[in-house]
């Protein structure tokens, strides 16, 4: 007995010092104090100006405000704004214009795969990512056009690498843009480093792509990036039934909030690194059925284009809450997916309300996240309701309600039962090892 004492005793001290290495090297990857100590972001389209211009935002319910965004040119691979005069004014004037409202607030300049011309666009980052000279091109570029702009940081929006090549030229890729990065701070005496974000898929496994295997490169993510930005919603945009479109749970499937969240905390990505998405649009179908209004049921065609979304099923927050006050709308809030749906005659609409939005910050709380972004800013109403709401659930559960920040300005949280590192890095499943191994010889010397 006395040996069996002497070895659960070695394998508890093992245990603490592993948890002890674990929560240094996630601080470590967090970026210590100079770290921000929680992140309230919002994405703002140039193409929302006739309707959102950036005057009219509420900068002080952000940390930072994306401009989503500008791509490549893909002759010379260089970051370019679109070669339009307006364009190049909405570009120049971003930075100023929100900081006017809220000197506090970081402007970030998003570059990303053209939406209207995803294939060739996507191609021109393949390309770009696998070449060093192009990568240089285009790394010196976004330094410089955000530096000219009064940006305060990058961010890459590639949606998506298709190829294992183009996930390992990805994390090439950020090295050397957090190398370059550095590099120019070093002789920038007025600015500090310009920050490094990137926009990307909900799960860090890419599903029904041509690569069935395809998953990001999670060090290089982890050790060069201030944030991942997940893209946890525009789970349905195909479904031939309605569909909650970024329920927080899905019993069914992998297409869920919280599935992405935890997809990427098992890969390795500390959680102070993640920063998870919010839509402020809804999912639009008319009904094949109006008597058939439920979850699941069948549609018939996408719902109407819209004049804020310009596009057929998409619909603005500040939209749907116009049939929100019509007497003849029905809403839902289903508590088992954390979601919420309307309908109005055979129009159906799946939206993130404020309720949903509040049910999805604490999660993001509980899961110790760095914070949350809304997409896009310019779908909210006029009284921004869904930003303040998100803005203040966000500061009232991240200042005490389940979850304390570490003083100093880091932005990890304390730990709740567990180590402050994913529960797959290795530390986390050593020490899970241990535990079991105690529990196992304690079992067998009682017998």
């Amino acid at each position: 007995m006395e040996l069996a004492g002497f070895i659960i005793s070695s394998i508890i001290s093992l245990a603490g010092f592993l948890s002890v290495v674990s929560a240094s090297t996630s601080q470590q990857q967090c970026g210590g104090n100079g770290a921000p100590a929680g992140v309230r972001a919002g994405y703002w389209s140039p193409s929302s100006s006739r309707y959102s211009p950036v005057s009219s935002i509420d900068a002080s319910l952000y940390t930072h405000l994306y401009y989503s965004s500008v791509s490549i040119d893909e002759t010379s691979y260089a970051v370019a704004p679109q070669p339009t005069e307006e364009e190049g004014s909405l570009l120049a004037a971003f930075s100023g214009t929100v900081k006017s409202g809220s000197p506090s607030t970081k402007t970030m300049l998003s570059i990303g795969t053209n939406e209207y011309r995803v294939d060739a666009s996507n191609a021109a980052f393949s390309k770009m990512a696998s070449d060093k000279n192009l990568r240089g091109v285009f790394i010196n570029s976004s330094v410089e056009l955000a530096r000219a702009n009064g940006f305060d940081g990058l961010d890459l929006s590639w949606i998506f690498p298709v190829t294992q090549m183009d996930m390992e030229n990805l994390g090439v890729l950020l090295a050397e843009w957090r190398a370059r990065i550095m590099e120019e701070s070093a002789t920038n005496s007025l600015s500090g480093p310009l920050l490094l974000t990137a926009t990307l898929y909900f799960s860090n496994h890419l599903f029904d792509m041509p690569d069935g295997n395809l998953d990001y490169p999670i060090d290089d993510i982890s050790d060069n990036l201030d944030w991942a930005n997940i893209l946890t919603f525009g789970f349905h945009g195909d479904s031939s039934v309605t569909t909650a479109d970024a329920p927080l749970y899905d019993k069914s499937s992998h297409f869920s909030v919280s599935y992405g969240v935890i997809s990427w905390l098992d890969a390795g990505v500390p959680p102070c690194k993640l920063v998870m998405g919010i839509p402020l649009f809804g999912r639009s179908w008319f009904l094949r059925n109006k008597a058939k209004n439920g979850l699941g049921s069948p549609t018939a065609a996408a719902g109407t284009k819209q004049r804020k979304s310009n596009q057929t099923g998409i619909i603005a927050y500040a939209e749907a809450e116009e049939y929100l006050n019509s007497e003849s709308t029905v809403v839902t809030y289903d508590n088992q997916s954390v979601a919420e749906y309307l309908y109005n005659g055979d129009l159906w609409v799946s939206f993130d309300g404020a309720q949903v939005v509040q049910q999805k910050l604490e999660f993001a709380v509980r899961s110790q996240l760095l914070g949350y972004f809304l997409w896009t800013v310019g779908f909210d109403d006029s009284n921004s309701t869904i930003s303040k709401k998100a803005s203040e659930s966000w500061q009232q559960y991240a200042q005490g309600g389940f979850g304390i920040m570490h003083a100093g300005g880091s932005n990890q949280y304390v730990a709740f039962n567990s180590s402050s590192v994913s529960l797959g890095s290795w530390h986390s499943k050593s020490l899970s090892c241990l535990l079991s191994s105690v529990l196992l010889l304690v079992i067998l010397f009682q017998e």
